[in-house]
């Protein structure tokens, strides 16, 4: 099951609690509209390493063509795409960076 990882810190001003309200209510949007998107859940970073990103969002795909619908939908539905720039306006983007990963069973 690949995931999508986001990491990033939020825009100076920008309290945990007004992000974690906006997080909740895009992931909570999104849950049952797009078919193979599993669950979102949101970590917290403990400042190790050169230029630490303070947190993380994983989404879970059920396979590749998951992405598709997902990007899909961000272009189709308007409430969601106004919920990704009100999310998006809370983290310094100029920062962040995402990546896909899937596990390889041993």
């Amino acid at each position: 099951m690949p995931l999508l990882i986001t990491y990033f810190n939020l825009k100076d001003g920008v309290s945990e609690e007004e992000f974690v309200k906006k997080a909740k209510e895009i992931l909570g949007y999104l849950q049952g509209k797009v078919e193979g998107l599993g669950s979102g859940k949101l970590y917290q970073h403990y400042l190790i390493g050169t230029n630490p990103k303070m947190y993380q969002i994983h989404i879970e795909f059920k396979d590749f063509g998951t992405w598709d619908r997902y990007v899909a939908f961000f272009e189709k539905d308007a409430k969601v795409a106004r919920l990704r720039r009100e999310w998006l306006n809370l983290i310094d983007i100029q920062t962040n960076y995402d990546e896909i990963v899937r596990e390889i069973p041993l």
